[in-house]
């Protein structure tokens, strides 16, 4: 299968996907029934060993210092596999409308500092077809290193007016706002194209790595607005025993909206997530690479 490419824009698609019309019946027919995205959640929650992966991570580390991973790293470059080779994952419901996207962003927050009032910073990876596990790290690295930096943060509110200008706004006005980018959005996605880069609501998935503040996996909502259709968070990565070796395993916690694909795609996906997880080698691969089951 090749990797997911930009495609030309026709009369009714959106900025962000392309309008299904050969969509199946089903599809239609909930996408209309059902037109809130947070009425149609279905998450389920994994323990994934995880083994194989740390000890792959830890061997890379030893032998590559100049160039380290982590495992939140493997999880995003496995995720990025998934989303390629289970295209329905790539498909989002808005105003009773199937789309289609033709990229793959998955978003997440990274913390300025190590503070309980510390900003959050959004970072968004867009995968190429040449990019394997070491690409997305190089990436990751960078934008947490970049997002933490002093100088590059206040160069960062000097050019950027938009939501100090919000916060000034008085609050008759501020809902106008609001709903005026809900309507814009709901109707063709004629949102400005800034809007759709930046705001992980525009994303293909949207990733909470809850292990790193220690927590555990946690069910957490889509959300109506945007076009985002998967919500996975990650807990603390455990030590256990089983059969009398020490292994090491992970919770996560997955929603999806039900009206882009069943039940049984879904699982299905779960479970080529864990095969890439479980096997990390194969993450060294170019996404754009197919690999045989």
């Amino acid at each position: 299968m090749n990797f997911v490419t930009k495609r030309k824009r026709k009369f009714g698609d959106r900025k962000d996907g392309h309008l299904m019309k050969d969509a199946p019946v089903m599809n239609r027919l909930m996408a209309t029934l059902y037109p809130n995205r947070c009425d149609n959640e279905v998450s389920s929650t994994i323990n994934v060993d995880i083994t194989n992966l740390m000890n792959f991570v830890k061997e890379h580390n030893q032998s590559d210092p100049n160039r380290p991973i982590k495992f939140f790293h493997c999880f995003l470059a496995a995720l990025t596999r998934v989303l390629n080779e289970r295209r329905l994952l790539l498909r989002f419901v808005q105003n009773g409308k199937l789309y289609e996207r033709d990229e793959i962003k998955i978003s997440f927050t990274a913390k300025r500092g190590f503070s309980d009032h510390a900003e959050e910073a959004i970072i968004s990876y867009i995968p190429k077809a040449t990019d394997n596990v070491y690409d997305v790290a190089s990436f990751i690295l960078g934008q947490v290193k970049d997002c933490r930096d002093p100088e590059k943060i206040a160069a960062e509110k000097a050019d950027n007016h938009s939501m100090e200008s919000l916060e000034k706004l008085p609050h008759w006005l501020f809902r106008f706002v609001a709903r005026t980018l809900r309507f814009l959005d709901r109707h063709g996605g004629k949102l400005p194209a800034d809007v759709l880069k930046e705001d992980p609501s525009f994303s293909t998935a949207m990733v909470a790595n809850l292990g790193s503040i220690k927590a555990n996996s946690v069910y957490h909502h889509l959300n109506n607005y945007g076009s985002c259709s998967m919500m996975l968070t990650i807990g603390t990565i455990k030590e256990t025993i089983i059969d009398n070796q020490k292994r090491y395993v992970v919770d996560i916690t997955s929603t999806f909206d039900e009206r882009i694909a069943d039940g049984f795609y879904f699982i299905h996906s779960v479970d080529v997530m864990k095969k890439y997880l479980e096997n990390p080698q194969l993450l060294e691969k170019p996404f754009g690479e197919e690999i045989a089951n």
